[in-house]
């Protein structure tokens, strides 16, 4: 994203939490003293999206992010989540390779991420043998959890995965507060699928669906269909 109204410096508080979320910060002298700038997001704020530059080295203190792959058909599909202490691998990657962005990243929580430009990130790459490691390291371990995700889709059943989803999900009460798009998004695949599974364990008792809620009746058959 582009500077804008939004972007603050960085306070100490901040600085704090960022170093509790990344220990890493404080290990790298020119990380700890450099003067971040901070941007706040709001839930469901598109924080970058497909043909815009990758300009930013960016770090979130505060919040969750997902980014998606999307179609030409508007359907999505979840690569990964972002949680605070954790480096986005497609803007590594772009930063890397000079690459605009090709997914869709939008916050899940409200929260915040402070920024480097990518000039400063490429001296940081070209001086710090530390930095420069921490980066790859990263790559390398959530290129794992994507290259994981995907032989889950390969080889895992829809209904499977849907089931051990809804488990996942579950709070107060057996409660699941998702939309069928949201879970279709997670899941790979089309909204009617998940409508039709959701639908058969609906008339078997396994569960209730409302607006944007799935009351689950039966636990042990979900993980009976997960497992």
């Amino acid at each position: 994203m582009s500077a804008s109204k939004k972007d603050l410096e960085l306070k100490m508080v901040d600085h704090n939490t960022l170093s509790n979320v990344f220990p890493e910060i404080a290990e790298m002298q020119e990380l700890s003293s450099y003067s971040w700038r901070k941007q706040s997001f709001h839930k469901g704020e598109t924080l970058f999206k497909p043909g815009q530059p990758c300009n930013r080295f960016m770090l979130l203190g505060k919040g969750v992010v997902k980014v998606e792959l999307k179609n030409t058909q508007s359907r999505s599909m979840l690569l990964y989540r972002i949680d605070p202490g954790q480096l986005c691998i497609h803007s590594l990657i772009n930063l890397i390779n000079d690459d605009d962005y090709s997914f869709i990243a939008t916050a899940d929580l409200d929260g915040w991420f402070c920024w480097a430009d990518k000039q400063q990130f490429n001296i940081w790459m070209d001086s710090s043998s530390h930095f420069h490691h921490w980066v790859l390291n990263n790559i390398g371990t959530r290129f794992k959890q994507v290259v994981d995700r995907f032989a889950q889709h390969a080889f895992i059943p829809v209904d499977a995965r849907l089931a051990g989803l809804l488990i996942e999900k579950m709070g107060a009460e057996q409660m699941v507060e998702i939309k069928q798009s949201e879970l279709a998004a997670e899941l790979g695949t089309a909204r009617e699928i998940v409508s039709r599974y959701l639908s058969r364990w609906q008339k078997q008792g396994v569960l209730e669906t409302g607006r944007g809620t799935i009351k689950i009746i039966q636990i042990e058959t979900l993980v009976d269909i997960a497992v």
